[in-house]
């Protein structure tokens, strides 16, 4: 193919396909639908997060789960690893979620029993960080951070109090999914606050991986 009409092809089909970065499809890279600049600092995290992982053969305390092309394998390792610890079956494994209420200056130590996850979202709510629980998002604010979340596996959970919302989790925020996979991560239980649970499934309430900006 020439030059120019590979230029010209690379253009129209960047702006046909949503997820293409410089006119590299889906196919060769992993799902993100950020444009050209910020995917790019989004790959040197991902490099600076396994190569730190690799060159000290420890785990990082947190875990940035964005950073991984697919974070539902990483989860279920994570399970597999508490039941091989606990000689239980991994069947009876389920998440309980623990928002920190700390900064993440001061986790300096992973957990014994699961891992810290950072970097998460937070779209069609706010957080209290004091109460630990959702409330409504500050007037023009999409999306907010929200804090690390411990992950930790427990058994035989108990059902889901009516206090707590089951907020979804995306890995971006198209939520229907793209290329050939779905969107949908884990259910993160969050507490709803002052409001009934079902006050957030109808503002559509969900925590995204990754931004498209």
């Amino acid at each position: 193919m020439a030059p120019r009409k590979a230029v010209k092809w690379r253009r129209r089909r960047g702006a046909e396909c949503p997820g293409v970065a410089a006119g590299v499809p889906y196919q060769a890279a992993y799902p993100s639908l950020k444009p050209l600049a910020s995917w790019t600092r989004d790959l040197c995290q991902r490099v600076e997060q396994f190569g730190r992982w690799a060159e000290t053969a420890h785990p990082p305390t947190l875990f940035w789960l964005a950073g991984f092309t697919f974070p539902t394998g990483f989860l279920t390792a994570v399970l597999q690893f508490s039941a091989r610890q606990h000689n239980v079956s991994v069947d009876t494994l389920s998440w309980e979620f623990i928002v920190s209420m700390v900064d993440d200056n001061y986790l300096l130590f992973p957990p014994k029993d699961g891992v810290f996850i950072r970097g998460l979202y937070l779209e069609g709510a706010g957080w209290d960080k004091k109460n630990s629980c959702l409330v409504e998002a500050e007037p023009m604010q999409l999306v907010c951070p929200i804090p690390t979340i411990h992950f930790r596996p427990v058994e035989n959970r108990k059902k889901i109090a009516k206090s707590m919302y089951s907020c979804p989790c995306y890995y971006f925020p198209v939520r229907s999914g793209g290329a050939g996979r779905p969107s949908f991560v884990v259910a993160v239980d969050l507490k709803s606050g002052a409001v009934p649970y079902d006050h957030w499934v109808k503002r559509g309430t969900a925590l995204l991986m990754s931004l498209d900006s």
